[in-house]
């Protein structure tokens, strides 16, 4: 028996003791350029991720977790997803974290959606801590602690917004795709601790689209917010001073040659609390929209802004 084999079934013995309530760094194998199945125990279950390790991997690399929807899985988000080319051309390690149960689903906040589990979110931050641990010891490489970004689609776009208000001392930016912000009030957002200091602000990317009929943009089926009332709430909540600027879509950096002026927009707060922004893109498309006609690169754009207004945490 193989080395990993006995590894996945020491995993399975060990997720067969729900008494065990302890966590575990797990396994990291590691195929550069290509996306490796890994797992790691947290609150004594097991969960699985994806890790994609670009070649030539430098010292000081950026980590961006990427969740996956509702129902869908990490290999779906890996293969759907634009970050992995992000990740290529910009030197970044992506992990693409499983959700638990048999509809896999996230923790995502008060509106989307029933499943997730409670442990979702030190999953997150387990994932950013044991892969600092674990790189400098495959690779030698070190992650920046100060470019750790949270990002995902539908579901797992809302589980990047929670991250964004619960856990802004370890992601320094979210890109929110086809979602909202995902509490029913400001005030869960970046809420004050004992010593009277709330969580820092941190860049806010939200991408939606006008012909979204699981997360529409103009109304709510209750599992979302619709794209004006989610922009003012991540407004208030950043605490943005300014007023909005528009512009059209060709004109943001995620933009290529083929985009057609006139056609989509953006809203963006450039003054936010911590020297962040908030910014919310509006696409002629339906709800898949890493891959749309109007040539622009969520992800691209969501990259940009995060190295425009890259924050230093405490």
């Amino acid at each position: 028996m193989s080395t990993r084999a006995k590894v996945l079934v020491l995993c399975v013995l060990l997720w067969s003791q729900p008494g065990w309530a302890f966590d575990w760094c797990g396994t990291f194998f590691i195929y550069p350029g290509h996306v490796q199945s890994n797992f790691m125990i947290v609150n004594g279950s097991l969960r699985g991720f994806g890790l994609f390790v670009p070649v030539g991997l430098q010292d000081g690399a950026p980590l961006i977790l990427d969740f996956h929807g509702f129902g869908s899985n990490h290999s779906v988000e890996a293969q759907n997803s634009c970050w992995k080319n992000v990740a290529k051309r910009e030197g970044a390690l992506v992990v693409y974290p499983q959700g638990k149960s048999l509809v896999p689903a996230w923790s995502s906040g008060d509106y989307c959606c029933p499943g997730g589990n409670a442990g979702d979110i030190k999953f997150s931050r387990m994932l950013v801590s044991c892969l600092g641990k674990a790189l400098p010891r495959a690779l030698g490489v070190n992650v920046d602690s100060d470019q750790v970004y949270a990002v995902g689609l539908s579901n797992g776009g809302a589980m990047a917004g929670r991250l964004a208000c619960e856990d802004s001392d370890v992601f320094s930016g979210v890109a929110v795709t086809s979602q909202s912000f995902p509490f029913r009030t400001v005030e869960q957002c970046r809420r004050v601790d004992t010593d009277g200091i709330a969580k820092p602000a941190v860049p806010v990317i939200e991408a939606r689209g006008t012909m979204d009929v699981i997360v529409p943009y103009i109304y709510s089926w209750g599992w979302s917010l619709p794209a004006k009332e989610s922009l003012e709430r991540w407004r208030r909540a950043m605490d943005c001073r300014d007023q909005p600027v528009f512009e059209d879509i060709c004109d943001r950096p995620g933009s290529g040659p083929g985009c057609v002026y006139g056609q989509t927009w953006c809203q963006s707060y450039y003054q936010c609390a911590n020297n962040s922004v908030v910014s919310q893109c509006t696409l002629i498309d339906g709800h898949l929209v890493y891959n749309n006609d109007h040539d622009y690169s969520p992800c691209d754009d969501a990259w940009f802004e995060f190295q425009r207004y890259h924050l230093v945490k405490p």
